[in-house]
């Protein structure tokens, strides 16, 4: 095109003036200035909303040559929008009779690469093919490369690498291109090979590999293409270097990140703000947080917020979160990933409260919480059993302040499940729009550890009916379901149906519940060939239900031989000697129950303190046994009076069998009636309205003369009562328990 009498405008502001001044002069008709004014615009486009100027512009255009037609092309490639506006082009040339030209099709298979939700392969074929027809074969160079780009963007492997082979003479960026779309589309080994018969490695061909296996989890092959790159006489950019160091991170190899970081120096490598988040993340995660420090000090202590992300997270993910807070309120403008880390290692730590209460002040920045978060919060709130702060979450995702997934409302059924509300979880599982396995087994998986086997079976049948899939974790919800529930036969189908029909390989999870299930049903010598027809080896948990049901069914011998095994795999566990010394109290083998408490206390090991907690108006009240501490002592001691009283006027007694200290009965009876349970149920009575259920959680299972009382506890008052010790919750109605007495 001949020069321009006009000036080349710099902005899309300036070029729209010189469309005024063209369009007042009539100089907009003149061919050469109407195409040195649609040339300026597309130089100066950034963003799809200046796309539709551009084009307007176009159509008023006197007269459409394929430099103009190639000009509007390439207007769409650099605005990055419009997916449909290049092909509609396309075809306009070709109703017109207009020429196309290499740059024509150049253009056009750049901006299909680009348009990945829109383009098919049907279309891009398409166009190969009027290519072909079209283009001299000198004119292959300028468009083969484009066209392997849009095949490997588009994730069409065949058709790339047919597009590569049929090239006469490749180029060292056609052998890139291929490598590059290769490793992008996973094809690993694929582009090594590839890479190992180009005539030319070069470092953009080299990286694309280390990236590629950086992404894919490869770590060890990352840093060995970086080494092999090395060996090649190839000097590593700053894309290379970053992606060796997100392997190295990975591997936690710090020698050989500090090499990395020496080599950063001495190749005289760019310190740009990714590498100076790269290096941070690598220190961090390798464990010499100090370094990391030092590098964010020296070079990142800037207004842009990734160098502090990485310093942060850093810190959070070793636990000094602490450490990291102070770092989060020295920075001008958190983002949302500066909240999360943040969120994130509070709940690591256990500190749900600041979790929550960070939550709250990204709210009142108007950051919009990511899913991740929220769901990590919820999960936290779940194992706590802190309901308050899940209901608030839930309130949150009820005011749209987090897009709902079914992620995120899955966690919502379990948190809901695992703080025993399952009416609750019910109703949101009730009203998902869209559900997955997932969340049909988080629901399974709830209202089997709430003590409802036989509703969390129905809603198994349900799920089939609705034509979901059952996997692995789906049949540990339902056989824990049998399990809680003595649902003996229904488990032995599961479990058969599981291995025969879809072929699914029991892990130990399945083996435990099946276990469990015929031990607490009395069949210890079937659970017992079944451990040994495992194809590995039991862990604890298994031999934890063996010794359990030893107890209940007073079977000694196998006891003592289950319990060996258990202090073999957990010596220091207390659990297992407390279980043992009771199985023999029971039986009266005082030398044997004598003999335990001896290896206890060479051991050093100390039996946990039984406690027991509620939250009234938010705040958590914890008791532990004869507890005198709480303000409300008076009251309480007065209340458990009244529930003496009340008990055994309906003809309660107290299984003092169970209290294995040598004292008279009545100091039995004073000892079951102190128990950490029944003392927080007593302060419930007296704190909370009469329409709200007792919910209490105990760090250890309910013995059997609290499950026995609080059962009448909840028929004499009217009252729910909802229990969640370390193995189940227990629902009290009416004077009956969720579990039936099968605990």
């Amino acid at each position: 095109m001949p020069a321009s009498p006009w000036p080349t405008p710099r902005s899309v502001r300036q070029a729209s003036q010189l469309h005024a001044v063209l369009t007042t002069s009539g100089k907009i008709v003149h061919p050469p200035s109407a195409g040195h004014l649609l040339n300026s615009l597309t130089n100066c486009l950034s963003a799809p909303r200046h796309l539709g100027y551009a084009l307007s512009l176009f159509d008023r255009l006197p007269l459409h040559s394929t430099f103009i037609f190639d000009t509007a092309l390439r207007a769409c490639l650099r605005a990055s929008g419009g997916e449909d506006h290049p092909v509609l082009l396309f075809r306009r040339m070709r109703r017109g009779g207009v020429r196309v030209d290499a740059f024509t099709f150049h253009f056009l298979f750049r901006c299909c690469a680009r348009a990945r939700a829109r383009a098919s392969a049907g279309l891009c074929r398409m166009l190969h093919a009027a290519c072909l027809r079209t283009m001299l074969p000198s004119a292959g160079t300028l468009v083969a490369n484009p066209l392997i780009h849009m095949y490997a963007a588009l994730g069409f492997t065949d058709d790339a690498r047919r597009a590569f082979d049929e090239i006469p003479v490749k180029d060292a960026v056609a052998w890139t291109t291929m490598i590059g779309g290769l490793a992008k589309m996973g094809l690993l080994d694929e582009a090594r090979r590839l890479l190992v018969q180009a005539p030319e490695r070069n470092v953009v061909s080299w990286t694309s590999l280390i990236a590629g296996y950086s992404r894919a989890g490869r770590a060890a092959e990352a840093v060995d293409c970086f080494n092999s790159m090395l060996s090649d006489g190839v000097a590593p950019d700053e894309v290379a270097v970053i992606a060796v160091l997100s392997a190295c991170s990975r591997l936690k190899d710090l020698d050989l990140g500090r090499s990395l970081h020496f080599l950063i120096g001495e190749k005289r490598i760019n310190m740009s703000d990714n590498l100076v988040v790269a290096l941070i993340d690598m220190y961090a995660k390798c464990g010499d947080i100090a370094c990391a420090q030092g590098i964010f000090d020296a070079v990142g202590r800037g207004q842009k917020p990734q160098p502090w992300n990485a310093i942060i997270d850093g810190y959070c993910k070793l636990g000094l979160v602490d450490v990291a807070r102070s770092l989060f309120d020295q920075m001008d403008t958190p983002d949302v990933i500066t909240f999360n880390s943040m969120i994130t290692g509070y709940i690591h730590s256990g500190r749900l409260r600041d979790a929550l209460l960070l939550f709250m002040q990204m709210r009142r920045h108007n950051l919009r919480a990511d899913n991740f978060t929220v769901v990590s919060l919820l999960t936290a709130c779940a194992s706590l059993g802190a309901l308050p702060q899940g209901r608030a979450l839930h309130a949150s995702i009820e005011q749209r302040l987090v897009e709902e997934d079914v992620y995120l409302v899955t966690a919502l059924v379990d948190m809901y499940m695992k703080c025993g509300r399952v009416d609750e979880a019910t109703i949101v599982f009730q009203r998902m729009g869209e559900r997955d396995v997932h969340t049909w087994s988080a629901m399974i998986a709830g209202l089997a550890f709430n003590g409802m086997g036989k509703v969390a079976l129905e809603y198994f049948c349900q799920m089939k009916r609705d034509g979901f899939q059952s996997n692995s974790v789906t049949y540990i919800a339902v056989l824990t379901a049998c399990s809680h529930s003595c649902l003996l036969n229904e488990g032995r189908l599961h479990f058969n149906e599981m291995r025969l029909l879809h072929r699914i390989h029991p892990q130990i999870e399945h083996y435990g519940c099946m276990v469990d299930l015929l031990a607490r049903s009395g069949l210890l010598d079937e659970a017992m060939d079944l451990v040994q027809t495992m194809p590995m080896q039991p862990n604890a948990v298994i031999w934890g239900s063996i010794l359990s049901a030893c107890r209940v069914h007073k079977k000694i011998d196998l006891a003592r031989h289950a319990a060996e095994l258990l202090l073999k795999l957990e010596p220091d566990e207390d659990a297992v000697y407390v279980q043992l010394y009771n199985i023999y109290i029971d039986s009266r083998k005082w030398v044997d129950a004598s003999r335990i408490r001896m290896l206890m206390e060479e051991r050093g090991v100390k039996k946990t303190a039984g406690y027991s907690s509620i939250t009234v108006a938010g705040q958590v009240h914890k008791f532990v046994v004869n507890d005198q501490s709480h303000p409300w002592t008076f009251e309480i001691v007065a209340m458990m009076e009244k529930i003496a009283h009340r008990l055994k006027s309906v003809g309660y007694s107290p299984i003092t069998s169970k209290v294995t200290v040598d004292v008279d009965e009545e100091e039995k009876e004073q000892a079951l009636l102190a128990h950490s349970e029944k003392m927080a149920i007593a302060f419930g009575l007296i704190s909370l309205p009469p329409n709200l259920p007792i919910h209490i959680m105990k760090n250890l299972r309910v013995c059997e003369d609290c499950h026995s009382a609080i059962k009448l506890i909840s028929k004499l008052w009217k009252r729910e009562i909802i229990v969640r010790d370390r193995s189940r919750f227990h629902h009290f109605r009416d004077g009956t328990c969720s579990c039936n007495d099968f605990w």
